[in-house]
């Protein structure tokens, strides 16, 4: 019986043929994989920008009214609220109480309280609307800073106060393709030539608003987000 085998020729065009195939699949696999990793980064993007979207709204809620300013051109900062509550005047000394810690005796060091704060300058130190953590003390449930009813220029119509932390400012900022929190990154892929960060003051028809622009591009792709924060808390 005569036995036949494959000739050179159908060996080489069966491998020629094969790495065809082989090529076309790869590319197909290739292209699928890239499409995969696109889709990735493209969420990751996403999952990013409204991280930092909504770290920024909830801090921005919470900051002391009228405590908003931008540094630079390319900065916003604010200042947060460590406590809040209501207060009374009362022969002449200023009595508040705490609305979300009422069985604290003493206040964290370096601690200030402020009354109807209209602007960033009524949080300094020789403002007539701030007090001092040393001045407080606390009799029958209730805290007192003795004299002080006499200087305060305005009061709060809604008899609320802030109480903050001296040197505590949130300073978000655009930085060479990034979003920095205090000097810390908590963002990148940035385009921060368009995107912007902006205080609106408040008016007598709404409350102070912050307008946030962000773009992020990834691999030639545009994402943009835009939000405006209201700052809730209001004198």
């Amino acid at each position: 019986m005569k036995m036949r085998g494959f000739t050179l020729i159908e060996m080489i065009a069966t491998i020629v043929i094969g790495s065809i195939i082989m090529l076309g699949i790869a590319g197909y696999v290739k292209l699928g994989m890239k499409g995969y990793a696109d889709s990735i980064d493209r969420q990751r993007i996403q999952t990013q920008a409204q991280f930092v979207l909504e770290k920024m709204s909830r801090e921005i809620r919470h900051a002391v009214p009228n405590s908003f300013y931008e540094p630079s051109s390319n900065c916003l900062a604010f200042v947060p609220i460590e406590f809040s509550g209501f207060y009374n005047l009362r022969d002449g000394n200023l009595e508040f109480l705490l609305g979300n810690d009422i069985d604290r005796e003493t206040m964290p060091k370096d601690s200030w309280l402020v009354i109807n704060p209209s602007r960033i300058q009524d949080l300094s130190p020789s403002s007539p609307q701030s007090f001092s953590v040393s001045e407080f003390t606390k009799k029958d449930g209730v805290f007192k800073i003795s004299g002080a009813a006499d200087s305060i220029d305005s009061s709060s119509i809604s008899s609320r106060h802030y109480i903050y932390q001296e040197n505590s400012q949130v300073s978000y900022c655009f930085d060479s393709g990034q979003i920095t929190r205090n000097g810390v990154t908590v963002a990148e892929n940035v385009n921060t030539a368009v995107s912007k960060m902006h205080y609106k003051e408040p008016t007598l028809q709404r409350g102070g608003l912050v307008h946030i622009n962000l773009e992020f591009v990834q691999d030639g792709e545009r994402s943009v987000y835009q939000q405006d924060v209201q700052v809730l808390n209001v004198p």
